[in-house]
């Protein structure tokens, strides 16, 4: 059995406010997400790469965000 230690439930309630942030802002896809952070991502001009690399997985479809899951009332 796993036993989350205090820091642990920090790290969930960071992710879990990423995670309702997103869904505030009508950010469902990897693809939504990654267009609303480009143009905060800038690219120094000297490090430009000729190659395009996909990064992360999408979302399945019928992902259904729960963000009560696991909570005790």
């Amino acid at each position: 059995m796993y036993h989350f230690r205090a820091n642990n439930k920090r790290r969930l309630n960071y992710i879990v406010a990423i995670l309702r942030n997103w869904e505030n802002e009508s950010l469902l896809t990897v693809a939504d997400i990654d267009a609303k952070q480009a143009p905060q991502q800038a690219v120094p001009m000297s490090r430009k790469s000729t190659e395009s690399v996909r990064t992360g997985r999408d979302i399945p479809c019928g992902f259904q965000l729960d963000l009560t899951a696991g909570e005790e009332e």
